[in-house]
């Protein structure tokens, strides 16, 4: 009988106050299993429409969390035995409708060397960079039921961007990133490698119970935990008209096709054996997913995350419903800081975060409640684009899809405090930015740190030369 009720109330909320999302940011170490395999970990996705592309779906999805950038003699590669994808739902049922498909391979070309690349690299194709991948891309679209109905390979034999290892070794990094960028067939862009984590958060306050460092956390001082690490990112676009329903581009906000879902996944074969160079056997299963950010980590408790990787978005409602609707952040922020935020019936949470919100990025009318980070195509880019999106009327920000800059961490603590219920605390992290600025063209995504450069460790300060021991 209360499931019922649950199902009921969920149901009924297509319709309400605007809402933004509970998440905290991205999902680094999320859950257990994907603490134990960080090459199939998801951790951000972002969907946006670009200002040099308006009439595309731009996706940037990350793995791999916390790469030190001098983090050799193996630097971060994509893993060949996982498959790697970016899903599209287009008709608001929470099942992929549309699916690229990334699937790599790696290549030793001297395996009697220790080094992943020596002097001088300026080609992704240079015989000095000993460790290389190739991938392909597929695009897959499916039928109402879940069944493929075609699948095209739309790039081939593609070349990854490496690790930046250092100016000795690549003297010239951007050019050679920019080699990464390739056409595919039918239209689009894609780029596959490594990049600078374009997250920014504090994660020593979120994780110590939010203990804010001065006031409310909303007057700077912030440090950003993730400054100075890289990810593995692969960064997507495509023609509107490869994303919407009917295969057409998009008229306008309120079009019929303009709202899509997006979200990352990661799958791997059934039974897996880590230290064979094949995939392993049996059928592929999911192992990670992401759609909008830190819904693994804040909302969905230990004893689900797993779980919360393994199955699909269309199936969020009767899995966890009730961990949106009754957030255990909140009452956490409460009994320590007695902030006054309201910790149960918190539609407004779901409506953003599952099924959309009316006129802006709901589905369609009868949503499914997924979790999948919902976009409207035709809603144009803002040139002035504000950090707090849709929270501070910029519709073009998240939780309309999500662009590099949107900061969801001081976004998401406002609304969990009670920001669209009237208790309007200015609460965040002290962190307004990340670190390095990002690019005005594909792939948008700032350039990783070098190996070389790498601030992460403490600098022995000079001195004379120490004498011989005996």
């Amino acid at each position: 009988m209360k499931k019922l009720s649950l199902l009921a109330l969920l149901a009924a909320l297509v319709a309400g106050a605007i809402a933004v999302s509970v998440g905290l940011g991205s999902s680094h170490r999320e859950a257990p299993n994907t603490a134990k395999d960080p090459t199939a970990d998801d951790t951000d996705v972002y969907a946006f429409k670009a200002l040099d592309s308006p009439n595309a779906l731009t996706v940037v999805a990350n793995w791999i969390p916390f790469e030190d950038p001098a983090g050799g003699p193996n630097f971060y590669n994509f893993d060949p035995k996982a498959h790697y994808y970016v899903n599209i739902d287009n008709n608001g049922d929470g099942r992929k409708d549309v699916r690229y498909e990334f699937v790599f391979r790696t290549h030793v070309l001297n395996k009697n060397s220790f080094a992943f690349a020596t002097p001088t690299v300026q080609s992704l194709h240079s015989p000095h960079l000993n460790v290389q991948q190739t991938y392909t891309v597929t695009r897959e679209v499916y039928r109402p039921n879940g069944r493929l109905r075609s699948e095209h390979v739309i790039g081939r034999n593609l070349r990854t961007v490496p690790a930046n290892i250092g100016p000795k070794t690549m003297p010239n990094y951007s050019a050679l990133a920019a080699q990464g960028v390739r056409t595919l067939a039918g239209g689009g862009k894609v780029f596959a490698g490594q990049r600078d984590d374009p997250f920014y958060v504090d994660l020593g306050t979120t994780f110590d119970s939010i203990n804010f460092r001065s006031g409310t956390g909303n007057q700077g001082g912030g440090k950003d935990d993730l400054a100075g690490y890289n990810v593995n990112s692969i960064v997507l676009q495509v023609p509107e008209a490869k994303a919407t329903k009917n295969g057409k581009a998009v008229s306008g906000p309120s079009a019929g096709n303009a709202v899509v879902g997006v979200w990352s996944s990661t799958e791997r074969r059934l039974l897996q054996v880590t230290n064979s160079d094949r995939g392993g056997r049996g059928p592929w299963v999911q192992v990670s997913r992401l759609g909008n950010p830190l819904v693994n980590e804040v909302v969905i408790p230990l004893g689900k995350k797993d779980k919360f990787n393994r199955t699909t978005s269309d199936r969020d409602l009767q899995n966890y419903g009730k961990y949106v609707l009754n957030p255990e952040l909140a009452h956490l922020m409460n009994a320590l800081f007695n902030v006054g935020a309201p910790e149960h019936n918190r539609t407004d949470i779901v409506q953003a975060l599952l099924t959309g919100i009316p006129g802006l990025t709901q589905i369609s009318k009868h949503p499914a409640v997924a979790d999948t980070l919902k976009i409207n195509l035709g809603v144009a880019p803002n040139p002035s684009p504000n950090r707090f999106g849709v929270l501070a009327g910029d519709n073009q920000g998240f939780p309309n899809g999500r662009r590099l800059g949107d900061d969801v961490v001081d976004i998401s603590l406002r609304v969990v405090g009670g920001f669209l219920k009237g208790h309007k605390l200015p609460l965040g992290d002290g962190v307004d930015q990340n670190d390095k600025a990002f690019l005005s063209s594909f792939p948008y995504v700032a350039g990783p740190r070098a190996g070389f450069d790498s601030e992460l460790k403490r600098n022995e300060p000079g001195h004379p030369p120490t004498p011989a021991q005996p």
